[in-house]
């Protein structure tokens, strides 16, 4: 049911090396699992890490995309020591933010029950299912939970670091 994870992997590592890339999470049922209740949503831990980690380095741009309030998803993120860097958009804000920062790249993380958009070319799109049936439709890779989206940020950091 998942995608290859060796060519998730190859993405990334080609994605990381873009001289300005802009790492763009829907935070509910991307970096929080939907449980049902949104005021108890929480930020995978890991998540939460590898997008500090992203927000300190050059020519990355972190943004996470939700409706919900700023500081709401703030607090909800542990990103207190990085908020500053951290911005918040609605969805329909991205194309201008990807625009404003210059983004050479895109990393696109969301819940696999929002409606795709299409990517452009050179972007990398993930996918996370979180107990749902696959999409019949859109572009990206799947991947299991937040869990594995978390882990993917997290390679992504350590990719982008390095560089």
């Amino acid at each position: 049911m998942m995608d290859d994870l060796d060519e998730l992997w190859r993405a990334l590592d080609r994605i990381a090396t873009t001289p300005r890339l802009l790492v763009a999470c829907d935070f509910d049922g991307a970096l929080a699992p939907d449980l049902g209740d949104p005021d108890g949503a929480r930020a995978e831990q890991l998540s939460s890490e590898s997008l500090n980690i992203l927000l300190a380095l050059a020519h990355t741009t972190v943004a996470v995309v939700s409706r919900r309030d700023p500081e709401q998803v703030f607090e909800l993120m542990l990103l207190s020591g990085a908020k500053g860097g951290l911005r918040f958009v609605a969805p329909e804000e991205l194309d201008g933010l990807r625009a404003e920062v210059g983004a050479t790249a895109a990393v696109r993380v969301v819940s696999a029950d929002e409606e795709p958009q299409p990517l452009p070319a050179g972007d990398l799109g993930v996918r996370v299912l979180n107990e749902g049936p696959p999409p019949e439709t859109g572009s990206g890779f799947l991947v299991e939970d937040t869990e594995a989206a978390a882990e993917v940020l997290e390679e992504l950091a350590r990719l982008r670091r390095g560089t």
